[in-house]
C-alpha cells in the first residue's frame, strides 16, 4: 500500500492539473470515508477495508486504485534503488519526484497512466 500511496503522490504532483486524476481522487476519498467511516488509520486497517469493499466503491475509484497498483508493481525497483534511505512517506514522494528523470520507463509510464486517470 505504501508504493500505492508513493506512486499515487508523485503522479499528483506531477500532473495536478489532470481533471481526470484528480475526480477519480476526489471519488475514492469519498468512497473510502463512507466505507471504512468507522476505521481507525495505521497498521494497514484503512488499506484492508479498501480491499473488503472494493466492489463497493465507484468505478472511477476502482479504476484509479487499479491503475495505482499497477504502477506500484511497475515502480517497486525504482523506490529500493533510489529510495531506500527514506524513511517517511513524505520523503520517499520528494525523493521519488527529485528523481523522475532516472526511473525506468515501465515506471514513468506507470505513472503517467494513474494522472491521466487511465487504466
Amino acid at each position: 500500500m505504501l508504493k500505492s500511496v508513493l506512486v499515487v503522490g508523485v503522479a499528483f504532483l506531477l500532473f495536478e492539473s489532470s481533471a481526470v486524476a484528480q475526480g477519480a481522487a476526489r471519488a475514492c476519498i469519498a468512497d473510502i470515508k463512507t466505507h471504512c467511516a468507522g476505521v481507525e488509520p495505521g497498521e494497514g486497517r484503512i488499506a484492508s477495508c479498501v480491499k473488503e469493499h472494493f466492489k463497493d466503491l465507484s468505478t472511477p475509484c476502482q479504476n484509479l486504485l487499479a491503475a495505482t497498483a499497477t504502477a506500484a508493481k511497475a515502480c517497486t525497483a525504482d523506490v529500493k534503488q533510489r529510495c531506500a534511505d527514506a524513511r517517511r512517506r513524505a520523503a520517499k514522494v520528494a525523493c521519488m519526484t527529485s528523481a523522475l528523470t532516472d526511473l525506468s520507463d515501465d515506471c514513468k509510464s506507470a505513472i503517467s497512466q494513474v494522472a491521466a486517470g487511465r487504466r
